[in-house]
């Protein structure tokens, strides 16, 4: 699910001029670059993990449903 819209995340960087690496992505999260992909084929991002990626991002993690929640 999170894996996916990395994915989605890094391909709208690309298709707007910018980089973005899962590499890069991996050093935001303290990790190698194999940790990071074995993340992404598994799809095991924790909370904290999303949250760091989406503060990097200059982005918010968001919980939704009838209300919406802020992951801080």
């Amino acid at each position: 699910m999170f894996a996916n819209t990395v994915k989605e995340i890094i391909d709208d960087f690309k298709r707007d001029g910018k980089n973005l690496t899962q590499n890069e992505l991996a050093n935001v999260l303290e990790m190698t670059k194999q940790s990071f992909s074995n993340k992404m084929q598994r799809d095991t991002f924790t909370a904290e993990e999303v949250v760091k990626i989406a503060d990097y991002l200059n982005m918010e993690a968001v919980l939704k449903g009838n209300k919406e929640y802020l992951i801080k």
